[in-house]
Formats: C-alpha cells, structure tokens, sequence
C-alpha cells in the first residue's frame, strides 16, 4: 500500500517541493507536445481520478475533502499559471459512488479550476455480472447537466466490460445509457487492451463473439469514431 500522501505535497506538506519538481517533469511534456503546424497539442489530463475510491493514493479515506480541493487547485494553479501550460483540459471524474450532485461535487474544486466533468462507471455496466442500467443513466445525467449548466464539457471517461463475456453489450448496455436523457457527452471511453493477458481487453478483436454487436454500434447514426471527425479543430 502506498502513503496517504496528499496531505505531504500540498502547501506546506513536507514533500512540497518534491511534488513541484514532478509538476515541472509535467510541463516540460506538455509544452513539447506539438503538430506538425508547430502549435500545442491540447490533451485532457484527468489528475486523481476514481478519487472517490480507496484503491489510490489520493481516494477519500487517504485524504480530507479540503486536503484534496487544495491538492487539485495547486497543480492546476502550478501548471497553468506559474509554468504557463495551456495546452491541457483538465477534467475532473470520480468513480460511480455518487448519487446526487451534492456527492458529485463534495470534492469539486470550483467552476475555475476545471474544464471537463465526467465519471468512471464500470460495476454498474456488468462487472461481475451486476448491471444497473437506471443507476448508471441517473448518474451520467448528473455529469451532463452539470456541465450543460456551467458551461464545461462532459464525458464518460471510463467504462467497459472486462473480456466482455455479453455478446450484445455496446448496444443493449453501452449504447442504451449513452442514449438517454439527451445527454451531451464528448466522449466515451472504454479501457484498455492488455496484449500481455488473455482476459484483459475492453475492445474487440476479429474473432471476438462481440464484433457483430461492435459493428452494430460503429454503425449506429449516434455513434462518431475518428473518421466521422472533420474538421474539429476549426
């Protein structure tokens, strides 16, 4: 198990300075990430994710509310302002242990400090074949409205279905929530395909009893993959 280690790098926090030097590590990356035109690339950095979770150094029972509101608000105040970092949307996205706004925002850090609001949803999606559709839905709309009413972006920042045993599950799970209650999300994100184990992957590979659902969904009117893209930047 790591350190509590939020209440050390904060102001003040004996390790202070230590995370400061990882901050400059930071912006030295961002600044260096540029096209071919030679300007910045923008990136979505989503800092201290799942925080509503024990499984991380920063979740909830390692830190106190303002402790984190102090951490977030420094980094972002680090990078933007003292290295001038402006490259980065900085999106803020607990786990799925919210069921209001209230426990949405209970460690939000202000309207200020962040650019995109989302949220990590995997147990009500089918993880350990629990699925919660309306729980899912209800949460997800939170994110929207959230951000509809003040003006950010949203997105589901993380989901799926571990070697997604459900053979129908991007268009009876995914595509039903991403549906619904005309939310605006900018975009939906499942994890990872590890080429090293034979059980964790996210997306689809030929072979796999899912395409025929994937290609469902890839083919869906709702649904925009890169190539639909044109233009985004103008």
């Amino acid at each position: 198990l790591s350190l509590p280690a939020v209440k050390y790098i904060i102001p003040g926090g004996k390790a202070h300075d230590q995370y400061k030097k990882i901050l400059d590590d930071v912006a030295d990356l961002v600044k260096n990430l540029k096209g071919k035109d030679g300007k910045h690339v923008p990136i979505i950095f989503r800092p201290f994710h799942e925080f509503d979770g024990e499984w991380f150094w920063w979740g909830k029972p390692h830190a106190t509310t303002e402790e984190f509101k102090a951490l977030w608000r420094f980094t972002v105040s680090y990078l933007r302002d003292s290295s001038k970092v402006h490259n980065i949307i900085y999106a803020f996205s607990p786990d799925n242990k919210f069921n209001t706004e209230a426990e949405f925002l209970e460690r939000y850090p202000g309207d200020e400090w962040v650019d995109m609001v989302g949220m990590d949803n995997y147990g009500d999606m089918g993880r350990d074949n629990r699925y919660n559709l309306e729980a899912a839905i209800r949460k997800l709309t939170i994110v929207s409205d959230y951000a509809k009413k003040t003006g950010k972006l949203a997105a589901f920042t993380e989901t799926g279905l571990e070697s997604i045993p459900n053979p129908n599950w991007w268009n009876v799970v995914l595509l039903k929530v991403m549906k619904s209650n005309r939310m605006e999300l900018a975009y939906v994100l499942v994890w990872r395909n590890d080429t090293k184990s034979a059980t964790h992957y996210y997306a689809p590979f030929l072979g796999h009893s899912s395409v025929p659902d994937f290609l469902k969904f890839y083919q869906d009117p709702y649904t925009l993959f890169e190539k639909d893209l044109k233009g985004i930047y103008k």
